[in-house]
């Protein structure tokens, strides 16, 4: 039977889609589509830095000294790591290209996941609060909470510093994954652990590139024991896009004023928007929803957007359908007041769901000493429920018995290890493998 392209995508229960197709970049705030030029309010260079002469520099810089190459190390990865791991405060960093891998051997360590992170992790038992974290971790039952820092969705932040406590009386460490901090949030842009003062209860960070800085692939910081045992969970990126984010990032870091537009940028988007009576949830970040309700809806309100010179992102989930707009820092004056007038001509055609009561008081937005977490707002913000799996799947694994973070992530290096060594004859096919290896011998003969 043939694949079905209208059953593939009911697979996916949330889709973020654009409403154009990208020509050009000219600059972070707008684009070029079809010969016409649109304001981009829906950025993945919140800053700017994309473009910016320093970071090109730094891009190009390693572009000429290593090509697109990956070598398994390299002096110019572990120059980069290092000046990472100083800027954000900790003994090491390691660079991968994507998260799949480390989420699959966290996955493997027999986590607890809280709501917005589980679905990277399968087998992990899920959370919606920190009183359920407590409840699940009670009996040192699992080695690590992962907790998702930005829910990328609502534009609000979570609560870190109760997770930490949770964490804490239960022995176990807190892994926090942060998407879209990295760069804005906190007062030295070092991301959402900074902003919510918690940097040392926290064992491990997972940091994404690509939304407020350029780059793209994920960082692991934390204490270098832990850092080195997941290196192996994932390839290394080419040189000159890691070199591009670190230049990037120091200058974020070092830039107060431009993370400062930022904040100003998503105050008056979302000022106008509620004057304009749409609803932002629970958002007190530069990631700002507005609710649609309805696929439909939703996709008409993208079009009506694109039309008025806008280009844009919407989230395709539902009864949960909503736009997701952020706003570059280097946006003027004069495209947000013209972004805030498009946005008007289309409320007026196609009337969203209303602001709900519950969410008509003022913003105010997690900048630097204020420890914003979220807007107060209608119900249907809140995220679903964990859902049990379908009788027809086998239910999740009970968890291992308890035992230190760095002893689990060993068992579960050690074990994707030896898959990746039974593959390849014998042979470690990932890098830094054979110092992981002699790391688990060394553990096998204490």
């Amino acid at each position: 039977m043939p694949l079905d392209a209208a059953a593939l995508s009911r697979l996916a229960p949330e889709r973020v889609v654009g409403n154009v197709r990208v020509d050009a970049v000219p600059s972070a705030a707008e684009v070029e589509s079809d010969g016409g030029r649109l304001t981009n309010v829906s950025t993945g260079d919140l800053l700017g830095l994309a473009s910016d002469a320093r970071v090109r520099e730094a891009f190009q810089g390693a572009l000429r000294k290593s090509g697109l190459a990956r070598p398994t190390r390299s002096r110019a990865q572990e120059e980069l790591e290092e000046r990472l791991a100083g800027l954000l405060g900790v003994q090491a960093v390691a660079a991968l290209e994507d998260a799949g891998g480390l989420f699959e051997c966290l996955d493997a360590a027999g986590v607890v996941a809280e709501v917005r992170a589980s679905p990277g992790f399968p087998r992990a038992a899920e959370v919606a609060s920190p009183e359920d974290a407590e409840r699940a971790l009670a009996g040192g039952a699992a080695p690590a909470l992962v907790v998702s820092a930005v829910d990328r969705y609502a534009g609000e932040l979570l609560p870190l510093h109760r997770y930490a406590e949770a964490s804490q009386r239960a022995g176990a460490s807190l892994v926090v994954i942060d998407r879209l901090g990295l760069g804005v949030l906190g007062p030295g842009g070092l991301g959402a652990v900074e902003s919510l003062g918690v940097i040392d209860q926290v064992a491990l960070q997972v940091l994404f590139l690509g939304e407020a800085l350029p780059g793209a692939g994920v960082l692991v910081a934390g204490p270098r024991a832990e850092v080195e045992a997941l290196r192996p969970c994932g390839a290394p990126p080419a040189s000159a896009p890691l070199a591009a984010a670190a230049r990037a990032l120091q200058l974020a870091h070092a830039e107060a004023p431009r993370r400062a537009r930022a904040f100003d940028v998503a105050q008056a988007m979302i000022d106008g928007l509620r004057g304009l009576h749409l609803d932002t949830g629970p958002c007190v970040t530069p990631w700002i929803p507005v609710w649609m309700g309805d696929e439909a809806l939703c996709e008409q309100w993208l079009k009506a957007l694109a039309d008025g010179g806008l280009a844009c992102r919407g989230l395709l989930a539902g009864e949960r359908s909503r736009l997701l707009l952020s706003v570059a820092a280097t946006a003027t004056d004069a495209q947000l007041d013209a972004a805030l007038e498009a946005f008007g001509k289309v409320a007026r055609r196609l009337e969203p769901p209303k602001l709900a009561t519950e969410g008509r008081g003022p913003v105010l937005l997690a900048r630097p000493g204020s420890f914003a977490l979220a807007t107060p707002c209608a119900p249907r913000w809140k995220p679903q429920p964990p859902v049990a799996p379908p009788s027809h799947q086998p239910e999740k694994s009970p968890p291992a018995a308890p035992s230190g973070l760095r002893e689990r992530l060993l068992d579960a290096v050690e074990t994707l290890t030896w898959r990746a060594t039974n593959r390849r004859g014998g042979k470690l096919g990932v890098p830094g493998g054979e110092a992981l290896k002699a790391l688990l011998d060394r553990r096998r003969r204490r």
